[in-house]
């Protein structure tokens, strides 16, 4: 969202329109936010967490596309290369959830993303879950934008980290609550633990 500005612009006109800024999206809104739910499929396409994917490993002999792959062979599945590829998503370097809309979208990425077959993520749901919970929630309430500091406009550099799991490098931001509004349905989220209630002196307070 820093440095896709429109993107976020998109998503907020279509939070407003559909949820109001009263409360906050829930995961039953999912099916009324085409756009918010497209951001997370592009987040997935545009850069996914495991880019590699996990190794798998040929059961028995196998010949694919004139290509022989003995048994025991280990397989990569460059999955960053297949939802990059120029064939299957148009312009894939840019970040443009609308890819995912209209009479044509292109491949949905949560068949890639997470895996295959039996190394399939068995977190898949909950994962897949929780981002759109954290788009939608985060994009209802916060702006996200580029960090100004002097006076001068901080670019952040779009680079990410090697590995199985492939974090973006450290970046600035600045975020900050939409309108006094969002910041009160922001704090209004807090709850008070039980633990906060205990007369235990090993117990101590705390906010989620």
């Amino acid at each position: 969202m820093t440095v896709f500005p429109e993107v976020q612009r998109k998503a907020q006109e279509e939070i407003d329109r559909v949820i109001g800024t009263g409360r906050l999206p829930t995961f039953e809104d999912r099916e009324n936010l085409p756009y918010v739910d497209a951001i997370v499929k592009e987040a997935l396409r545009w850069h996914p967490v495991a880019p590699l994917g996990l190794p798998h490993v040929s059961t028995e002999d196998d010949t694919y596309n004139g290509y022989f792959i003995p048994k025991g062979a280990m397989l990569i599945a460059g999955i960053w290369g297949f939802l990059h590829d120029p064939k299957v998503y148009h312009d894939p370097m840019s970040f443009k959830p609308e890819r995912f809309l209209g009479e044509n979208p292109e491949p949905d990425p949560h068949t890639m993303s997470f895996g295959f077959g039996r190394r399939i993520c068995p977190g898949k749901v909950l994962a897949d879950t929780s981002t759109y919970l954290t788009v939608a929630q985060s994009l209802a309430v916060f702006n996200i934008a580029k960090l100004v500091e002097d006076g001068r406009t901080i670019n952040p550099t779009v680079k990410f980290q090697p590995g199985i799991i492939s974090h973006p490098v450290p970046f600035q931001t600045d975020i900050k609550p939409r309108s006094p509004e969002h910041e009160k349905l922001i704090r209004a989220v807090e709850v008070e633990h039980p633990w906060e209630k205990s007369d235990s002196r090993y117990l101590k307070p705390f906010k989620l």
